[in-house]
């Protein structure tokens, strides 16, 4: 069968043997009548953490588990020999990340909680500007609700939908994925000009030192540095830095090396990530990648204070704008995602071990952030080669492996009477093109645009899109009575080089089975095949392109490739195998396994 049909996959050994009672799923997005196997009713666990890896594949996630070596941690093996494995977890339509999140915490469909895309319209605004579905309000009752009205204490550690913005959205603590960010990451280039003669190392150097400044505009931040030369061969040759930040130890860095640098007088610590790329034996040149600035966001005030002293500052997210797939250093990105999971995984495994919850929420980016940029994995995308599909293949494999490592680290922390449940919010799929929905509009008249992604407010309609879902608005007042009607036949009638990309092309009010029909989706909702996804760009006289990323989802949750996990083990979890769990039953097999009443409109 093809790579994107829905079939029956091998498990590896530890997954082979799954129950006879085995789901059967239908395909549509609602929840079908048979059920999981529930947590038993009785022990319940004295506390619970649900962590979530975005992007971890069911597909792959097996595969790799079938490699020796390929997940050598451990993680993912131990707990599902544990407790319940399943060979997939059916996500909502669409499979993004916001909806798929709010779906494990509040057990309910996209159409139920409002969070039917990571971009949505705003309508608190001038028409076509756009709402993220990571800080959009959620209408669905969550996790962190229903555990906190039954006198339970809740940590969210990233969880989307947890960021303490609003009394419905807070926790007792949380961590959110709202940094602060003094500075920007850029390249800097030195030469012997920056240089000056003296300085103080700590260790000897066989030539001068010389002292140069690594700034951070537009703060007043600085390090300095220190070039020493550690050979003792006669000749001025420097082969090392030590870097002095305005706060922390020294440390030394040669090509090659990552260093922080922290910042000093700051209300939260605050620090970069920082590589040095090349350094020159006569200091004629030296190249250096410079982090951003960053500082965590948590709440409340003493749980950010402890959280810096004990994990350290912010480490940036994989650097997008200097650092992607097709960048010189495309190993930065990888470096910087297994940065910021090593940062994350120390924050989590303190949280555990600080104590004062029964409930915490885990949430991690890193696999997900490499895939996107190298799922280079299908000939037909552009820019593949078999020897960049190997390379990028080993950035994504060390991402699982990554995931595999923190979850070893989480599981490990916890006690033996605590419960542990694992799952992700998607897969992904290779894409080849790029679409983009406001350009077919605008060439048809309905749609105006101010700039290549800014709507103009007097468009009759406009598509708020990205990764494999469109929604298409109407504009009240402006949009001709026949506005709906020509829009769906202009999708229904598009083709990319002879080929239909569309899967769905729906009505909101028909979008029921889709899962969608709720007041927040466009009033035509259009979703895309595999291989193709969606762009807010109008580039004039262009309707479709290559894509920036290799790697896509936010599709329809019919196809195997986008599946996500899910595992859980502890007191009341019973060792089982099952092929499907659907992730709209998360919410309620957790407030089981703890205890609780699930959250109000929580499927059973």
């Amino acid at each position: 069968m093809g790579l994107l049909s829905r079939r029956a996959v091998r498990a590896p050994a530890i997954l082979a043997a799954a129950l006879s009672a085995a789901l059967a799923l239908s395909c549509a997005a609602h929840p079908p009548a048979a059920a999981p196997p529930a947590a038993a009713t009785s022990p319940h666990a004295a506390r619970a953490v649900l962590v979530s890896f975005d992007g971890v594949s069911a597909d792959l996630l097996t595969e790799l588990l079938g490699q020796p070596g390929k997940l050598p941690f451990g993680g993912y093996r131990t707990i599902a020999a544990r407790g319940l494995a399943a060979r997939r977890s059916r996500p909502p339509t669409p499979s993004l990340t916001a909806p798929a999140h709010v779906t494990h915490v509040t057990g309910a469909m996209p159409e139920a909680t409002g969070i039917v895309a990571n971009w949505m319209l705003d309508r608190s605004k001038p028409f076509g500007a756009k709402l993220s579905g990571f800080d959009a309000p959620i209408r669905a009752d969550t996790l962190w609700q229903a555990a906190r009205r039954q006198g339970k204490r809740v940590g969210v550690l990233l969880y989307p939908g947890g960021d303490g913005t609003a009394p419905e959205r807070t926790a007792d603590f949380g961590l959110t994925f709202h940094p602060k960010k003094s500075a920007p990451a850029r390249f800097v280039r030195l030469t012997s000009g920056d240089w000056t003669h003296g300085g103080a190392s700590t260790v000897r150097s066989y030539s001068p030192p010389r002292t140069a400044r690594l700034e951070f505009p537009p703060t007043h931040h600085a390090a300095t540095l220190v070039a020493i030369d550690t050979t003792d061969d006669g000749r001025v040759n420097y082969d090392r830095v030590e870097i002095m930040p305005e706060s922390g130890e020294t440390e030394a860095a040669g090509p090659g090396d990552w260093f922080g640098a922290e910042a000093a007088g700051e209300a939260r610590r605050t620090g970069a990530w920082c590589k040095l790329l090349a350094l020159a034996p006569d200091l004629s040149g030296a190249e250096i990648y410079a982090g951003g600035l960053f500082s965590s966001d948590a709440y409340p005030e003493a749980f950010r204070r402890d959280l810096d002293e004990n994990a350290g500052f912010w480490p940036g997210v994989p650097d997008q704008d200097n650092a992607d797939a097709h960048s010189p250093h495309p190993e930065i990105y990888v470096e910087q995602a297994d940065r910021l999971a090593a940062f994350l995984t120390r924050a989590q495994v303190w949280a555990i071990r600080r104590g004062g919850w029964d409930l915490l929420l885990f949430y991690q980016p890193q696999v997900d952030e490499v895939e996107h940029p190298f799922f280079l994995t299908d000939p037909r995308q552009a820019g593949y080669t078999p020897e960049r599909a190997v390379v990028f293949r080993g950035y994504v494999e060390r991402a699982y492996a990554t995931a595999d490592r923190a979850l070893d680290a989480i599981a490990k922390a916890l006690s033996p009477s605590d419960a542990l449940l694992v799952t992700s919010d998607h897969g992904m799929t290779p894409v080849r093109t790029t679409i983009y929905p406001n350009e077919i509009l605008r060439q048809a008249g309905l749609t105006r645009m101010s700039g290549e992604e800014t709507i103009d407010p007097s468009s009759a309609a406009a598509a708020i899109a990205e990764s494999g879902i469109a929604n298409v608005y109407l504009n009240p007042g402006e949009a001709p009575p026949d506005a709906l009607a020509r829009i769906e036949k202009l999708f229904a009638e598009y083709r990319v080089a002879g080929e239909a990309p569309f899967d769905r092309i729906v009505r909101r009010a028909d979008a029921g089975p889709l899962g969608l029909d709720g007041p927040e989706s466009g009033d035509l909702i259009v979703v895309a095949r595999p291989g193709f996804n969606f762009s807010m760009s109008a580039v004039a006289g262009r309707t479709s392109g290559t894509p920036v990323n290799y790697g896509s989802h936010g599709y329809r949750n019919v196809y195997a490739p986008l599946d996500a996990t899910f595992f859980a083990a502890g007191p009341g979890i019973a060792p089982a195998r099952v092929d499907e769990f659907p992730s709209w039953r998360i919410a309620s097999f957790l407030s089981r396994v703890l205890g609780i009443e699930p959250p109000r409109g929580a499927a059973p």
